[in-house]
């Protein structure tokens, strides 16, 4: 198999997996609460699997399409003389755009997975009067951080057009499939909005009576953490790959910033999936009448899908 043959393998292959994920966690709420008692972070969740597909085939265009070229990697000489090949001027042209394209739907995912979160977190505390300022909080920290990484997506160069500009060099925080700016200003944002809103949950877990429930509680809501740390080694190696970049050396064909919505989709999913496959447990060792087998049965606030 050839380079781009391995591409298109692991990227169809994370996006087949993040949308099973995606349809056993619908199954799992109806089999839980039923159709009557879905919320709102239920249709974001497939809102988000349908951003994560077009960012999935952004990727494909990127690579496949347009052969993974854009307005950078380029010698000033071969800026210079790109005129003379309209093709893969056309290319880079269509390249540059399909990477904003991609930031942009990369960023969206995110949030809407954050989104996801803070719902489910509301459910979780609910009967707790002290959390509501900090949902509110959370609310304005969510929309305020999404603003600011699309502007910083969109309008990290001004113009528009020299974002995909080719002679002369617009420089890095005009070349979308390699600005500086725009990785190390959405990985912290990012980041601190993770890290945020998963201490939402902390004083409610922390108030359990049982130990056990708390540590596979803590174990799940954890997942965020890989999420975070994939995050930041993704920026760190997109940026040395930068530096020590050869201008005349395209780059590898990788899917990951497919990988990292991929993840956040998988790891977000997580509290509905154990909370199904808790319930097919309970229902196996005949313990219908203690955790509830029967469709839309309600769970207690430690268990709360």
């Amino acid at each position: 198999m050839s380079v781009v043959d391995d591409f298109l393998a692991e990227l169809w292959t994370l996006w087949g997996i993040a949308t099973l994920v995606v349809c056993l966690r619908v199954w799992a709420r109806v089999a839980l609460v039923g159709w009557r008692r879905l919320d709102w972070d239920d249709p974001l969740m497939v809102l988000a699997l349908i951003f994560h597909t077009a960012g999935t085939v952004s990727a494909y265009y990127t690579v496949v399409v347009f052969k993974g070229l854009a307005n950078d990697g380029m010698t000033e000489a071969q800026r210079a003389a790109l005129d003379s090949n309209p093709e893969e001027w056309r290319l880079r042209v269509n390249g540059s755009k399909t990477h904003i394209i991609g930031a942009i739907m990369y960023t969206t995912v995110l949030w809407l997975l954050k989104a996801c979160w803070l719902i489910y977190y509301m459910r979780l505390t609910d009967s707790v009067n002290t959390m509501r300022w900090r949902i509110r909080i959370s609310w304005l920290f969510l929309g305020t951080t999404y603003i600011a990484g699309l502007f910083i997506v969109i309008f990290k160069c001004l113009p528009l057009s020299k974002q995909w500009q080719i002679y002369p060099n617009p420089g890095n925080n005009c070349e979308p499939g390699n600005t500086h700016l725009m990785y190390v200003s959405v990985m912290a944002i990012n980041t601190a909005t993770d890290l945020y809103l998963m201490t939402i949950p902390l004083p409610v877990i922390y108030k359990l009576p049982i130990e056990l429930k708390k540590i596979m509680l803590l174990a799940l809501f954890s997942g965020g953490f890989l999420v975070i740390i994939f995050g930041i080694l993704r920026c760190i190696t997109l940026l040395n790959v930068s530096a020590y970049a050869i201008p005349t050396v395209s780059r590898k064909p990788s899917p990951e910033i497919t990988l990292k919505s991929f993840m956040a989709i998988v790891v977000s999913n997580m509290p509905m999936i154990y909370s199904l496959f808790r319930r097919w447990y309970y229902c196996a060792r005949g313990q219908s009448e203690i955790q509830g087998c029967l469709v839309g049965q309600s769970y207690p606030l430690d268990s709360n899908p």
